[in-house]
C-alpha cells in the first residue's frame, strides 16, 4: 500500500554527535516558533541523511546554517525514536520563511501505555499512525509515528477510530519541552 508520509521543515542546522560507524548522517533542525504566552520556543527535530550526495552537502556546513529540509517520518528499529529521513537539503539565506508541515496516512494504532497526557498547551490523546513499508534492501518495515491530539474536536474524532482503522493527519513536527522527544501535533484528521 501507498502512504503519505511528506515533511518540510526550515530552521538553523545544529550538529549532533556522529559515530565513525553511521550509514546516515545524524542532525537536527532547530525549529523556532512563537509560544502561546509570547516566549520563543525552540524545537529540536530530530534528522537522518542516507543518500550520500545530502550527507556531503550538510557535513560541510556550518552550525546555525538555516536550512529547509524535506522527507519523510521514520522511526528507528532498535528504539522505536522518531526522526526525519531527509531526502532534500536547502541552504537558505539570513532571512527565511519558516515553514513546519507534515502529511500523513496509514492506520490507527491506539497506544495503550500514557494515552493521555497534559503539557503546558493542554490535555492531549496521543496514537500513532502505522505504515507498512520497505526499506533500502527490500525488507519489509513497521513505523509507528507518534501523534498527539490537543484539539478537543479532534480528539473526538480520533475516538471515533479503532486500531488498524484508515487515518490521515496534518500537523507539524515538534519535540517534547520536557523528554527531547519528537512527535506530530495534530492539527487536522480523518
Amino acid at each position: 500500500m501507498n502512504y503519505e508520509n511528506s515533511v518540510t521543515v526550515s530552521g538553523l542546522l545544529h550538529h549532533l554527535n556522529r559515530k565513525k560507524d553511521d550509514k546516515h548522517f545524524a542532525f537536527s533542525i532547530r525549529h523556532e516558533n512563537l509560544w502561546t504566552d509570547g516566549t520563543t520556543r525552540k524545537d529540536f527535530l530530530n534528522a537522518r541523511a542516507f543518500q550520500p550526495e545530502v550527507q556531503e552537502k550538510l557535513k560541510n556546513l556550518e552550525e546555525n546554517t538555516p536550512l529547509k529540509v524535506k522527507g519523510s517520518l521514520r522511526t528507528s528499529s532498535g528504539s522505536g525514536e522518531l526522526f526525519l529521513a531527509v531526502s532534500e537539503a536547502e541552504v537558505l539565506g539570513e532571512k527565511f520563511e519558516i515553514e513546519n508541515s507534515v502529511k500523513l496516512t496509514g492506520e490507527v494504532h491506539q497506544v495503550k501505555a500514557q494515552a493521555e497526557g497534559e503539557t503546558g498547551t493542554g490535555k492531549y490523546t496521543r496514537f500513532a499512525v502505522k505504515q507498512e513499508n520497505f526499506d533500502e534492501q527490500g525488507h519489509s518495515r513497521r513505523d509507528f509515528i507518534v501523534v498527539r491530539v490537543y484539539d478537543e474536536e479532534l480528539r473526538k474524532i480520533l475516538g471515533t477510530k479503532n486500531d488498524n482503522a484508515p487515518v490521515e493527519v496534518e500537523g507539524t513536527l515538534r519535540s517534547s519541552r520536557g523528554s527531547g522527544v519528537n512527535y506530530v501535533r495534530c492539527t487536522a484528521i480523518k
